[in-house]
């Protein structure tokens, strides 16, 4: 975490227009933040998913994709994500797990709602990968 910490810190020093430009750019995402100073580094992090998802995973839905998001932020706050290289890599386990184990997930599971029923398999996912 300290080199992508490092690195945002960095581009608030020096760039700080950029900072605020992703800030503004993700400002409906980021708006419930607690706490406040840890925006400028999500707004960096959801910057870098989303650049990499729509690169990488254009075939996954926008649902997938938010969740693929939601699945990084989460292990940011969680400091386990550490480098701008860990990133990606996150990305691309989750989703292979999703491609993998989602459609039976589905069949041994009862849920209210679409967000309940994926919320549970991102938790699966975290708990598999021990966060």
């Amino acid at each position: 975490m300290t080199d992508l910490i490092n690195n945002v810190d960095g581009l608030i020093k020096n760039d700080v227009n950029y900072v605020q430009s992703i800030i503004n750019k993700f400002s409906a995402v980021l708006q419930d933040t607690k706490p406040e100073r840890q925006i400028p580094y999500l707004a960096y992090i959801i910057n870098i998913c989303v650049n990499y998802i729509n690169e990488k995973h254009k075939d996954l839905s926008a649902d997938w994709k938010a969740w693929s998001v939601v699945v990084i932020r989460n292990q940011y706050l969680k400091g386990k994500v550490k480098k701008e290289d860990d990133i990606p890599k996150i990305i691309d386990e989750f989703v292979t797990f999703w491609k993998t184990d989602y459609e039976k997930y589905c069949e041994n599971i009862i849920a209210v709602t679409e967000y309940d029923r994926d919320r549970g398999f991102v938790f699966r996912y975290e708990k598999k990968i021990g966060s």
